[in-house]
């Protein structure tokens, strides 16, 4: 832990911060998909599926398939609800844990009138993806506040991050 973090949580100890801030959240994002989603996708996939095999490209059309067997099992399924803390140490999602120092940065974005309510992690190690939680009914300014004491503050994000604005119109 960083000589910052050590004495940032150290200074937690005062009665008008809490310790830990917790709420439930959803694996995963589901979207309802109706009957012509299906019908769409399946056109889709048996298109590249005869592409691939026209092109003699087995591997893609293997992918392809394995690939609609994922959607249609995770569709079948609820997700999960795990909890989420912000922690004096680092962030708890379910089991697993990550400390303060393996992110870069955070965010965030609070636009109701859009139904955008997130928060952003941003890991220093580019090659993993940002941390994506929803906030549900937690309470923004909170959420920044107590993070504002381990990390820095991306302000330069004012909008949801464009995968998951693909995963909704795409509805994955």
């Amino acid at each position: 832990m960083s000589k910052k973090n050590k004495k940032n949580a150290q200074n937690q100890g005062s009665k008008d911060t809490p310790k830990n801030i917790q709420w439930n959240i959803p694996e995963y994002e589901k979207h309802e998909k109706k009957r012509s989603w299906y019908i769409i996708a399946a056109i889709i996939a048996l298109a590249l599926i005869a592409y691939a095999i026209f092109t003699r490209n087995y591997l893609f059309a293997l992918i392809i398939v394995i690939v609609a067997f994922i959607i249609i099992t995770r569709d079948g399924q609820e997700p999960l609800v795990v909890t989420f803390s912000l922690e004096s140490t680092g962030v708890r999602v379910g089991q697993r844990f990550y400390n303060y120092e393996t992110f870069k940065d955070f965010s965030v974005v609070f636009r109701p009138q859009d139904n955008i309510r997130g928060l952003y992690l941003n890991f220093k190690n580019t090659m993993r993806p940002h941390l994506s939680i929803p906030l549900k009914e937690s309470n923004p300014i909170e959420v920044r506040n107590y993070l504002l004491r381990f990390l820095k503050e991306d302000l330069g994000r004012n909008d949801a991050p464009l995968s998951e604005g693909l995963s909704k119109v795409l509805k994955l």
